[in-house]
């Protein structure tokens, strides 16, 4: 069995600042991701609130700091964390591919997206449905589209594929748009963009197992409209079932830390978008991820 100093688990920002902290503290350190390096980053096409840069995209962020991650000499491996196992001085990492032993756990697995919870949404993932425009978009190249959203990255999206697509159509159940200003202002240079506000989806319809129309409720009315392709942004829920034997204390699935990002077990620490707070954004997850590494390094000394 590998044994480390310290583990890290999700290599989104918060978690790449970590393993980069620790390392740099002369510890032995090793990150397991069960996808891309980035997490949510990977997503984004645009981003211009990032210290340092005017302007950059996701993908060569995540890339950035994963590459600075490898180069500072973390140990960087794939898996899906199933359980960590609690023995007090140390604790045993389970993931599908292997088990690891360390002395303390940062946990920043981050968020996945959240579903709309209807019948043959999951068989329709892949096949129509999607949540990353980024990725995905290529495929519906003169298509129509849908995004179901209202927040900066459903907007973004939209602005992303309106020059990919032949039509793209916002679904949001409010009456206005929760994204900032300057952001909803870029929907106004784009013909192809449709806006459906206070309208919900209600049905998915597919053909030959993929996507064909969706049905919406607009007030009391509903519509059956065809299309190509469906990009869910909805929310995001935190990835912590693999938590559930640790006894982590959790308010509505987020766990629960104090200023140090200490959980309430002993030599566990959390940072990122698992955690409860207040704003979810790159900087923060950095710092978040700065403060974890920090109060670990001082608890393993």
């Amino acid at each position: 069995m590998l044994s480390f100093d310290c583990v890290v688990i999700g290599s989104g920002a918060a978690g790449m600042t970590a393993a980069v902290y620790l390392k740099r503290a002369n510890l032995s350190v090793a990150l397991i991701e069960k996808s891309a390096p980035g997490g949510q980053m990977n997503n984004s096409y645009n981003i211009e609130n990032y210290p340092g840069f005017k302007k950059i995209d996701g993908v060569s962020l995540s890339l950035n700091m994963h590459s600075q991650v490898i180069n500072t000499g973390v140990d960087y491996k794939y898996g899906n964390v199933l359980d960590i196992e609690n023995f007090g001085n140390y604790k045993v990492i389970k993931t599908d591919l292997e088990e690891i032993k360390c002395k303390v756990v940062i946990i920043a697995s981050g968020r996945v997206p959240r579903k709309l919870g209807l019948e043959n949404e999951d068989m329709l993932i892949g096949r129509g449905i999607a949540f990353c425009a980024l990725c995905d978009g290529s495929f519906y190249k003169d298509k129509v589209v849908a995004i179901v959203g209202g927040g900066n990255s459903a907007i973004e999206d939209a602005i992303y594929l309106a020059g990919i697509c032949k039509e793209v159509i916002i679904i949001h159940r409010r009456d206005y748009f929760t994204a900032d200003v300057t952001t909803q202002d870029k929907l106004k240079n784009f013909e192809n963009i449709k806006i459906k506000y206070n309208s919900v989806v209600n049905t998915l319809y597919s053909n030959n197992n993929s996507l064909s129309s969706i049905n919406i409720k607009t007030n009391d009315q509903e519509q059956q409209i065809a299309i190509d392709g469906l990009f869910l942004n909805v929310g995001y829920v935190p990835d912590t079932k693999y938590l559930i034997n640790l006894g982590i204390k959790l308010d509505n699935n987020y766990v629960i830390v104090d200023e140090h990002m200490r959980t309430n077990v002993k030599n566990v620490y959390a940072c990122g978008d698992v955690i409860k707070k207040e704003i979810y954004q790159i900087t923060t997850a950095v710092g978040d991820g700065t403060i974890a590494a920090t109060s670990a390094k001082k608890d393993i000394n």
